[in-house]
């Protein structure tokens, strides 16, 4: 799981740092929140972008999208995925992959000896297991593909077999740091100037 560490109070202006210096336990948490919060928004925003165009597999294939990233999106912007405290707030991304956008990701078997790609339709968004005995699958003697048999009798590959793919760092799939930065910055500006007309907790 991959979490986001949000601390942008470095770089507010000197007035607003004494603001928060003067602020009480509690509204320490709620500055967090409030920061942490416009961050969870940016990025389920962002995610919920990319479930609407992030369908090149499915189409070179000409599969149904499997909501991959619609699933990310509700993960990440679940009330348990965020945490607020005195000195930061976290924002917990609950979602395989999303890690892709921090580094290489390599995946590799983990109950069986290769990995099943599907490479068809029929099998895009479906694990071989799911279909091995309702499609009648098989490995043809010597290959490493998982195939049926077509109507005609002959031979329809469905998956690749392969013992890791190894998927290329992409940071597009999460807001840039600027952006995070910048929507922690204005939610904190924005909490401390009603903390300042109300009273609140300085």
């Amino acid at each position: 799981m991959s979490a986001v560490k949000i601390d942008v109070t470095d770089t507010l202006s000197v007035p607003l740092q004494r603001l928060i210096d003067a602020l009480e336990g509690q509204g320490r948490v709620e500055l967090h929140a409030a920061m942490g919060h416009a961050v969870q928004f940016l990025t389920t925003e962002h995610l919920k972008a990319i479930a609407t165009t992030r369908h090149a597999t499915a189409e070179r294939l000409g599969g149904t999208p499997t909501g991959y990233w619609a699933d990310a999106a509700e993960k990440v912007g679940a009330p348990e995925a965020l945490a607020a405290f005195e000195t930061v707030a976290i924002l917990s991304i609950p979602h395989p992959g999303v890690a892709r956008a921090f580094h290489d990701v390599t995946i590799v078997p983990v109950n069986a000896s290769a990995l099943a790609i599907p490479i068809h339709a029929i099998a895009y968004g479906h694990r071989a297991a799911e279909l091995w005995d309702a499609l009648t699958l098989f490995i043809p003697k010597g290959s490493n593909i998982i195939a049926m048999h077509d109507a005609g009798g002959g031979i329809l590959p469905l998956f690749a077999l392969c013992r890791s793919i190894t998927q290329e760092q992409d940071r597009t799939l999460l807001p840039s740091d600027e952006a995070w930065f910048e929507a922690a910055k204005d939610a904190a500006e924005e909490y401390l100037a009603e903390a300042t007309q109300a009273g609140g907790r300085l």
